[in-house]
């Protein structure tokens, strides 16, 4: 699912923007495990223009940049390939818990 998807998604009024709810929504969705500041901040960062309400552009514009950001964390050696040693070491990293058994069942 494109970002651009997911915001559709959730733009639940179809007005090509998301209201705080309506993100909330689709953050909570893609994160079980978060707080509230969390959320706020998030949806300040990606409100870009300050107007309230995140637009298509902003969203997926933000998104696409986490997504990077996700990915050269966890692309170690620059190869633009994400080994499971290399996902095993990120989540460690991240302070998740990624047994060898985790890592083996990323193979």
């Amino acid at each position: 699912m494109s970002a651009k998807q997911i915001f559709e998604k959730f733009d639940k009024n179809k007005n090509g923007k998301l209201s705080s709810d309506e993100f909330r929504e689709a953050f909570l969705v893609f994160s079980l495990n978060i707080y509230e500041e969390e959320i706020t901040q998030t949806f300040k960062e990606i409100d870009m223009d300050g107007d309230g309400e995140p637009s298509s552009d902003e969203f997926t514009s933000s998104i696409d940049k986490m997504l990077k950001e996700a990915f050269s964390l966890c692309d170690v050696d620059g190869d633009e390939n994400i080994t499971s040693s290399e996902f095993h070491a990120a989540m460690i990293g991240l302070g998740k818990e990624c047994t060898e058994e985790c890592k083996n069942e990323i193979q």
